[in-house]
């Protein structure tokens, strides 16, 4: 055994990554019953990243990367794209109806229906569309980097708050090796993973990835009608990779995934503040995890991907070829009203994108021009059609003879739906379907001249074509054999932001340009970098309607200056990598959910945004002259993000009450905080049959809003979370055994939330968890 890591307070697999990926300590097994650990050597690794489309050391390319290696993700228990935020300050992610929502550096969508993030995720080269919470996940990864700022110009489409790029594990010719990983943890939680590499011939290799997950609810009480507990949450997923090597220099890898989840941790949302309308009708508030719910909340999803990856290294340039087939399709359903009364109840029947994908590389190599020039070049194609294909709006309980509810009269839009379409009178039920069509392409192309010794200037620009349209926009009554008919079909009225007539079908062009410096003053050990860019994320439609056409929703444009500084110490004990920056943008895409505007969840544009910033990141042996092995990782953010400019607004004002006429210019862009940061402190003792290996982790963020009005009612505090761990690596066998535990203060925070009519439904973070995991390698 060779290169065996423990960090974080267990083992990890020696890696090319960040912070905890500090020190080697070299494992040779020279007999079968004698292990020797060779002295870990004192420096920090060289952390290899592909932020630029190609593998470069973090410390040369002009973007600010935070990486993390598969190993101390699990060391950390960080196994979805949500739990990210507690390892990268600047970052929040949380939920939003059943949606991951992320943020990074102020920018950021609740992306829901018809919208996309604006924090772009890649999985091995290849654009994952998803926003829906239980689709992403990280399974058996080689690392993960986080790519802060925009990125308009190599990864394009959605890139506007920066991507989040994973790389899985690539079949290898050397050698059948498996791995086990599995888990114990609080709430009757299990993990079990196993992964297999199987080389067929020298050169002809296959890996492939199994896992089965469950866990308890830490929600308690009851849901539905007759009453029951709220259910457990589980799944399984896998990932089978086919990789062959017919020439030297031609690789081509095929790959298909899946991934099935059923649970409703993060769609139950019991009501913790009604508004005045909600108190109308009884609601009582619910804090905490415990309460009760007329209606069932549980979701389920399946995950589907086959993708391939073709990489020839032609004598002149690298040729490369991506392309994916992708689905997803998600069934939830919600109690809309978050109460014991049967009000509103939402459920998601069909909830699907069909996505495709192509890319076409050309990037430069040595064989070919001259050394002082590196470029990449290339054209992109996706093409989606995603939404809501059918989705039920239950209106029960209510009096609305009075065409009013709650004493709040009901828009006569409304009240027409609802008349005409209740076979069994007014509270019948609805069937919404919402769907938009995409077609995207673009060319880019970005090169490096190296000026002179130290200099380098980096040119790049992505010219995009988006075409986006309404493909359904309808709403109909439910039939008893499951189908439904249309009582007002929406598909061609769509309105622009000021009501105005727009076709239902729009094409937006967009040339995003990149101008970054580089320049090394004295030596390899410091950079500093300028660069100006801007990037664009897609318009869209409101298309789940209920009394109204669909409004047209413009797309995102930035345009960004980040100033940075890498440097390691001459001793190479320290590392510090620090960026300023500053941010406008036009057009932010904003949600709103009610009941009174027209159809249930939309998006608005806030019509100007400023943010600016600085980070700081390091890593560090502490103190190597004189304790062995003690290693710090901490990092933090200094966000300004506000609304230059939000009139005509729509939200909830201090009574609840949905209103379109408020300004919030100069409030705080939502889940941003102001400060977060991070930090890992490890320490790793040698013995004689192997290392032990234990570290304590913090994360604190400064408060958030949740509504641009910035409402005190739904702004989440500051908070702190503790983590810690203890692990042993038994050298001979390859085995190590570790316990955890996370949110070791039992601090409570919302996980996400929800504002709607009646009130406001948390979505409540995890409590306390303890943990023990095995990792076994053979």
């Amino acid at each position: 055994m060779a290169g065996l890591v423990l960090a974080a307070g267990s083992v990890q697999a020696q890696s090319a990554d960040q912070a905890e990926s500090l020190e080697v300590i070299a494992v040779e097994a020279e007999s079968p019953d004698r292990i020797t650990l060779k002295p870990p050597q004192q420096v920090l690794e060289t952390i290899v990243v592909t932020a630029q489309k190609r593998r470069k050391s973090l410390q040369d390319v002009a973007i600010s990367v935070q990486a993390f290696d598969g190993e101390t993700l699990d060391a950390l228990s960080i196994y979805e794209m949500a739990d990210l935020q507690r390892i990268t300050p600047g970052m929040t992610i949380n939920t939003s109806l059943g949606f991951l929502v992320t943020f990074l550096r102020g920018i950021g969508t609740d992306a829901v229906t018809a919208a996309d993030p604006s924090v772009a995720t890649y999985v091995d080269g290849i654009y994952f569309p998803f926003a829906p919470d239980l689709s992403q996940n990280f399974g058996m990864v080689e690392r993960v980097e986080v790519l802060k700022g925009p990125q308009g110009t190599l990864f394009g489409r959605n890139a506007v708050g920066g991507a989040i790029v994973s790389q899985t594990r690539n079949p290898e010719f050397d050698g059948i090796h498996f791995d086990v990983h599995a888990e114990m943890a609080s709430f009757d939680a299990q993990l079990a993973r196993l992964y297999g590499n199987i080389p067929l011939t020298s050169r002809l290799a296959v890996n492939a990835t199994a896992a089965l997950f469950g866990t308890d609810n830490f929600y308690t009480g009851s849901q539905g009608t007759p009453p029951r507990a709220i259910p457990r949450d589980g799944g399984h997923d896998g990932r089978v990779k086919l990789r062959w090597q017919p020439l030297e220099a031609l690789d081509i890898q095929l790959a298909a995934s899946q991934r099935d989840v059923r649970g409703g941790r993060y769609l139950v949302g019991f009501n913790a503040a009604p508004s005045q309308l909600g108190t109308a009708f009884g609601i009582e508030a619910q804090t905490g995890s415990h309460g009760v719910l007329d209606a069932r909340t549980e979701g389920a999803s399946r995950n589907a991907v086959i993708y391939g990856d073709l990489l020839f290294e032609a004598p002149h340039f690298d040729v490369r070829l991506l392309a994916s087939d992708q689905s997803m399709n998600t069934y939830g359903t919600r109690d809309f009203d978050g109460s014991p009364q049967s009000l509103v109840n939402l459920e998601a029947v069909s909830q699907y994108i069909e996505a495709r994908s192509m890319e076409l590389q050309f990037i430069s190599n040595s064989g070919f021009g001259p050394d002082w020039i590196e470029w990449i070049a290339g054209a992109y194609l996706f093409r989606a059609e995603q939404g809501l294909g059918s989705a039920s709006f239950y209106f029960g309980g209510a009096d609305l003879g009075e065409g009013t509810l709650g004493g709040r009269a009901l828009p006569a839009g409304l009240l027409s739906v609802l008349s005409a379409g209740a076979g069994s009178g007014p509270d019948g039920g609805l069937n919404l379907v919402g769907l938009i069509g995409t077609d995207s392409r673009s060319l880019f192309a970005e090169s490096t001249f190296s000026l002179r010794s130290g200099l380098d200037l980096t040119l790049g620009a992505r010219y995009q074509i988006e075409e986006r349209w309404v493909l359904q926009s309808n709403v109909g009554t439910r039939n008893g054999d499951g189908t439904y008919s249309v009582l007002h079909d929406f598909s061609d009225q769509a309105t622009d932001a000021n009501g105005e007539p727009y076709p239902s079908h729009s094409i937006d062009r967009a040339l995003s340009p990149k101008v970054a410096l580089q320049w090394r003053p004295v030596d390899a050990d410091l950079m500093l970098y300028a660069s100006w860019q801007t990037a664009t994320k897609a318009a869209t439609y409101n298309t789940l309607n209920i009394y109204d056409s669909p409004d047209y929703v413009r797309p995102e444009r930035l345009r960004a200056w980040e100033l940075g500084v890498k440097s390691v110490s001459a001793q190479g004990h320290l590392r510090i990598n620090a960026a300023a920056f500053d941010y406008d943008i036009e057009d932010l895409q904003q949600i709103y959910v009610s009941i009174f505007a027209g159809g249930l969840t939309s998006l608005q544009n806030a019509a100007r945004g400023r943010i600016h910033g600085i980070d700081v990141d390091l890593a560090a042996q502490l103190w190597p002259s004189r304790i062995d092995q003690l290693s710090l990782t901490a990092g933090a953010a200094w966000v300004q993000a506000r609304y230059a400019a939000f009139p005509d607004a729509s939200g909830f004002d201090e009574q609840g009450h949905f209103r379109s006429d408020q300004d919030y210019s100069g409030n705080r862009i939502v889940r941003t905080p102001e400060f977060s940061a991070s930090a890992m402190l490890n320490k790793l003792w040698m013995t004689g049959s192997g290392a032990l290996g234990a570290g304590l982790d913090v994360y604190y963020s400064s408060a958030i809003h949740y509504e641009p009005s910035n409402r005190p009612l739904t702004r989440q505090r500051g908070y702190w979370l503790l983590g810690a761990r203890v692990g042993y690596l038994f050298a001979h066998w390859n085995l190590r055994l570790s316990a955890s535990v996370r949110n070791l203060s039992n601090t409570g925070y919302f996980a996400g939330l929800v504002v709607n009519d009646f009130g406001f439904q948390p979505s409540l973070a995890p409590p306390r968890i303890w943990a023990l995991q095995l990792n076994w390698g053979f």
